[in-house]
C-alpha cells in the first residue's frame, strides 16, 4: 500500500554519508514528520541492489516511510557498463520492488566519462524502462537539449528531471512529452531567484519534491554540522523545508503541496492498484 504525506521522489537511503546513522531512526523521525513514502534510488549496479533490498527491509516497518526503489547506471558510472551490467538491471525489476529507472541520464559537467559512452548507456536504459514499462528518473547537467532529443527519439512519456535545475523553457519541452519537474533542496537556497521564478510557471499537476538526501540540505540547515568530508549531510525529514517554500512560492496551503506531490508521484508510478 502507498501511504499518505510526503512522496520523496529521489532519496540515497544507501549512501555511505548514512553508514553512522540508525537508519530506522532516521526514517522514523521522516515517516513522524510526515514523510509518507520515499524511492530510494541508485546509481551503479551495487547501490540499485541495494535500493532493492531495503526496499524488502523495510516492507513490513509500518513505524517508517513506504521504501520503493529506483535501479539505474548514472551517466559518470557507465564506463564500468556493459550489456551483462543491463540484465542485472533487468533482474532488480523482476523483483517487484522497483517503480522507475535511474538515476540516469547525461553529465557534461564532469569530464570524466566520454559523451558518446554516456549517450550510449543512457539509450540503452531508456530502451529497458520502456519494455517494462517504467518511468525513468534523469540526471541532466549541462545536457538538456542531447537528454531532450534522445528521449524523444526513443519515445520516452514517463519521466522526472530530477533536482531540476533549467529554465522554463527546458521544463515546457520535457512536460510536452509527458515529464513531471522534481525540486530539492536547492529551491530554498537565497540565490535560487530564477529557479524559484520556474516552479510558478510549473502546473501543479506536473510538481514533484525530493531530497536528493543525503545531498542539498535545504534553508536554513544548509552548511550547518559539515562531516569530514565537508558535507552537511541531508535527511528525508528536512524535505519539510522544501515543502514549506514550494507552498509559499505556490501561495497555497502547505498542506495542499503534501497532498499535491503524493497524489502526482502515485499517479506517475501507477500505484493506485497496490
Amino acid at each position: 500500500m502507498v501511504n499518505n504525506g510526503i512522496f520523496d521522489s529521489h532519496c540515497h537511503l544507501m549512501s555511505r554519508h548514512y553508514q553512522n546513522e540508525e537508519l530506522d531512526n532516521l526514517l522514523n523521525n521522516a515517516f513522524v514528520a510526515g514523510v509518507g513514502n520515499i524511492l530510494n534510488v541508485g546509481f551503479n549496479l551495487a547501490t540499485s541492489n541495494q535500493a532493492v533490498s531495503q526496499a524488502y527491509q523495510y516492507a513490513s516497518n509500518n513505524n517508517v516511510p513506504k521504501i520503493f526503489a529506483a535501479v539505474g547506471i548514472h551517466p559518470t558510472e557507465v564506463g564500468k557498463a556493459n550489456s551483462k551490467a543491463m540484465a542485472e538491471l533487468v533482474k532488480f525489476i523482476q523483483t517487484g520492488k522497483v517503480i522507475a529507472i535511474g538515476e540516469i541520464g547525461l553529465d557534461y559537467f564532469h569530464q570524466d566519462t566520454p559523451v558518446e559512452l554516456q549517450k550510449k548507456w543512457f539509450t540503452e536504459q531508456l530502451k529497458i524502462a520502456k519494455k517494462y514499462d517504467l518511468p525513468v528518473l534523469l540526471h541532466i547537467r549541462n545536457a538538456f537539449n542531447d537528454a531532450y532529443e534522445i528521449v524523444k527519439e526513443q519515445g520516452i512519456t514517463k519521466g522526472i528531471l530530477h533536482c531540476f535545475t533549467g529554465t522554463k523553457e527546458i521544463a515546457e519541452k520535457f512536460l510536452k512529452l509527458g515529464f513531471y519537474i522534481s525540486f530539492a533542496g536547492n529551491l530554498t537556497y537565497k540565490n535560487a531567484k530564477e529557479l524559484q521564478a520556474v516552479i510558478k510557471e510549473i502546473p501543479n499537476n506536473r510538481i514533484l519534491v525530493e531530497t536528493d538526501a543525503p545531498y542539498l540540505t535545504p534553508e536554513p540547515l544548509r552548511g550547518k554540522k559539515p562531516n569530514k568530508s565537508g558535507l552537511t549531510v541531508n535527511f528525508p525529514v528536512n524535505i519539510v523545508f522544501t515543502v514549506r517554500k514550494i507552498a509559499e512560492l505556490k501561495k497555497i496551503p502547505e498542506q495542499t503541496v503534501r497532498k499535491m506531490v503524493n497524489d502526482n508521484a502515485i499517479g506517475l508510478f501507477n500505484l493506485n492498484k497496490n
